[in-house]
């Protein structure tokens, strides 16, 4: 039992970190925006701005034995759209799930074509509880 989602952030090498929450899924968009609009100080490094959300994301919780992962490529047990978090394009997508033997993706278990595709600051102003810092 879980709400599982999957987070994805695609690295300027065109490699995606991609991290995973077994109790993740409740208001996924806000817990995102959130965790991207505490990196916007370094959108424009997006090792820096990948690891400021992927912390913000898990936050007192990286002591635990469960409930979060990482991966690199391919998504986890899934139960939501995966949300993709592209900082070098400073845009947000949604994907639906693929088969996992499906090979052609980008990432593993995540149709490459998006859902749809939204500015970062917009999707951030939409979705996040904080304000986005100037």
């Amino acid at each position: 039992m879980g709400d599982r989602a999957n987070f994805v952030f695609v690295q300027p090498n065109g490699h995606s970190i991609v991290v995973y929450g077994h109790w993740a899924g409740h208001n996924m968009l806000a817990r995102l925006a959130d965790a991207v609009t505490a990196a916007k100080p370094r959108w424009g490094d997006p090792s820096y701005a990948t690891r400021i959300a992927v912390s913000q994301l898990i936050g007192d919780q990286w002591n635990m034995e469960t409930g979060w992962g990482l991966s690199v490529n391919e998504i986890q047990d899934n139960e939501h759209k995966i949300a993709v978090v592209d900082f070098q394009q400073q845009t947000f997508s949604l994907h639906e799930e693929a088969p996992y033997a499906d090979e052609s993706n980008k990432v593993r278990g995540m149709n490459n074509e998006h859902i749809f595709v939204q500015d970062l600051n917009n999707f951030c102003e939409k979705y996040a509880d904080r304000l986005l810092p100037v």
